[in-house]
């Protein structure tokens, strides 16, 4: 092999190299970008969550609504029962969407939230499903993607949560 065609393989293999890292940077870059865009909303979310208000509501849906009666569905209760409801259940609904629309990563938001997602899906089946039953809804109706998002919790064990939690990106 002569000296030009020598030059000549090196420079292609540095070009493809410059290829395969730029492409490499910009799929990161792009990614990066994607996520930057929803910080707000999800700080917006957090500050949701710090409130006393959405935990008393939460503490609520936990604790006492299990000890009502589920025969008249959620519009069958108080209407400050429903507020109650359609907000904590609707909170973490978010937080399913965000994992479903890949915008938040599903083993973050499992390890942070998996307790208080199975409580409240726990505690809102018996009104969410008989809520569909007699408005005559769909089984996918009302806080659809929380049922799936526990359902998917349900399955996976609950033994890489403090590990997940406690991982570091790098």
């Amino acid at each position: 092999m002569d000296v030009s065609t020598a030059i000549n393989v090196g420079a292609v293999a540095v070009s493809i190299f410059a290829l395969a890292v730029s492409s490499w940077l910009a799929k990161n870059q792009f990614a990066a970008q994607r996520h930057g865009n929803h910080v707000g909303p999800l700080i917006e979310l957090l500050t949701e969550f710090r409130s006393l208000e959405f935990h008393r509501n939460y503490a609520f849906i936990r604790d006492e609504l299990p000890m009502m009666s589920s025969d008249g569905g959620i519009s069958g209760l108080d209407e400050q029962v429903q507020r109650k409801i359609y907000d904590v259940g609707y909170f973490f609904q978010l937080y399913a969407i965000l994992v479903y629309l890949d915008i938040m990563d599903e083993r973050s938001v499992s390890a942070l939230l998996r307790h208080q997602c199975i409580e409240v899906w726990t505690a809102l089946e018996p009104f969410v499903r008989q809520e569909r039953a007699l408005r005559g809804l769909p089984e996918g109706a009302i806080l659809n993607k929380l049922e799936v998002f526990v359902a998917r919790l349900l399955a996976s064990p609950p033994s890489d949560v403090p590990r997940l939690a406690l991982r570091r990106r790098r």
